[in-house]
């Protein structure tokens, strides 16, 4: 296996667990909260938000600039 195939499997993994997080989560929301009220709950401290913005900086300065 090439290191790229085994990349594109590990994010093929992770949306597909989001996916299932997100069905299972209008399935039985008492056991797991949708994302916004997740995210209603994280994003209440400004340090959080600041954090939520500094990794989106990063993510988009790493993968979507080229070099």
């Amino acid at each position: 296996m090439t290191s790229r195939l085994i990349t594109e499997l590990g994010f093929a993994v992770i949306v597909l667990a989001g996916i299932g997080l997100a069905v299972a989560s209008h399935l039985v929301p008492r056991r797991i909260p949708p994302l916004t009220s997740v995210l209603a709950v994280v994003m209440r401290r400004r340090t959080t938000r600041i954090a939520l913005i500094v990794a989106w900086w990063w993510v988009g300065w790493h993968f979507f600039v080229g070099h």
